[in-house]
């Protein structure tokens, strides 16, 4: 259960060697803005046979739907992950939030959109949108987020879609929402008006240039620099109603968010793993510049508290492992919930920013500098405790799991 089978590893090798031949020479460019990440992303899905895996899954779903039936393996669940095993999609995150957890962002951006068509789109949908996203012909974005409506997302939603004949209406606005600036396919959630009580929220797939949608400038930020992030303005923007991604009046509890209670589970249950990768990479830097960093004639790893410094570090890598291998175990024998989800987050996001701030500590002045990849990795790692569903709403959802 704990070990890579051999598969697994040799996509970890594949990746690796990727990443240090083409993305991390690109990574200053991509800091500064001067490059953006869609190219790369595209020459990593053709390379490594990510988008012809995904391409044949939705062609498979999309097959089975025309053809009158699904089956559990084509639920949210199964499909959030690289071809029939999910450990392969935490792999590959891993290892490219070693080098870069911004670029990993953008790709898991356009898969969040991607896999929301696919997880409960019609056959037309998913040929028409989902196939040239999942193929990477087509970035795509995925827009939850308001304004007025963070932590609140379901509850504080103001975007509408008014049904008018065969049209929907859309007016709003998303804000904080990956590859927004320049995404070709957007799935954007709002909450259905068809006159009736009931008004559930839906995920509606919207083209760019399609008229009253608009998308801002890509916004300044912390971290997570070479993943661009804007905003979406909807204003009187019609679609056609079949562009809906579910039944559009359904109305079960347990369907509220539909779509986006999908893609939140899929962020969720995937971003332990580009925490996974954060910690990993500063844990190595860090023990190899210990033991070759000399202060007062010694290495700087003799002296206690950088030793026990190190020791946490470590700590935090293994159990950081562990869940991330737990939670593909859950994924596979469809046990996974949201208490696990939450917990793995929780402690995974915390764990990176921590370890991150340690290892440019035990850097000293050359950490704090650009020229190590140590002060960004402790950049990206911060959005990972509030993209995703904040460090207090994962508490809050352990909390409610474990007293219900």
């Amino acid at each position: 259960m704990f070990e890579l089978d051999e598969t697994q590893r040799m996509l970890q090798d594949a990746v690796r060697a990727w990443c240090e031949g083409q993305l991390a020479p690109a990574v200053p460019a991509l800091e500064r803005g001067e490059l953006l990440p869609y190219d790369l992303l595209r020459r990593l899905a053709r390379e490594l046979g990510l988008s012809e895996t995904l391409a044949r899954m939705a062609e498979r779903r999309a097959g089975k739907l025309r053809g009158g039936h699904s089956d559990a393996s084509d639920s949210a669940g199964a499909v959030g992950s690289f071809g029939a095993d999910p450990m392969l999609t935490s792999v590959l995150l891993k290892e490219i939030s070693r080098v870069s957890p911004g670029f990993g962002m953008a790709l898991l951006a356009t898969l969040g959109c991607g896999m929301a068509i696919l997880s409960r789109g019609s056959a037309e949908l998913i040929e028409r949108y989902a196939l040239p996203v999942l193929r990477f012909d087509k970035i795509g974005a995925w827009g939850l987020t308001e304004p007025g409506a963070g932590s609140d997302a379901f509850g504080g939603m103001r975007t509408t879609a008014v049904a008018d004949g065969d049209e929907l209406i859309l007016n709003g606005q998303k804000t904080f929402i990956s590859n927004a600036p320049f995404a070709e396919i957007f799935a954007i959630y709002a909450r259905i008006e068809t006159g009736d009580a009931v008004r559930p929220i839906r995920a509606i797939v919207v083209e760019r240039g399609t008229p009253g949608l608009e998308t801002g400038q890509p916004m300044r930020k912390m971290g997570m620099h070479d993943s661009p992030t804007g905003e979406i303005f909807l204003q009187d923007c019609r679609v056609p109603r079949h562009n809906v991604i579910g039944d559009l009046v359904e109305s079960k509890p347990s369907a509220r968010g539909g779509a986006a209670l999908d893609t939140l589970n899929l962020e969720r249950s995937v971003m332990p793993a580009m925490c996974l990768g954060i910690i990993e990479r500063c844990v190595e830097e860090s023990i190899r510049y210990a033991k070759t960093r000399e202060q007062f004639g010694h290495p700087i790893a003799e002296f206690q508290a950088i030793a026990f410094k190190l020791a946490r570090m470590e700590l935090a890598l293994e159990n950081a492992r562990n869940l991330v291998f737990k939670l593909a175990w859950a994924q596979r024998a469809g046990t996974l919930d949201a208490r696990l989800a939450s917990l793995a987050k929780l402690y995974c996001a915390e764990e990176a920013v921590r370890v991150a701030l340690d290892a440019i500590q035990i850097h000293g002045g050359a950490g704090y500098m650009a020229e190590l990849p140590l002060e960004k990795l402790m950049r990206d790692a911060k959005m990972f405790e509030i993209g995703g569903g904040t460090n207090e709403i994962q508490l809050q959802t352990i909390a409610r799991a474990i007293l219900a």
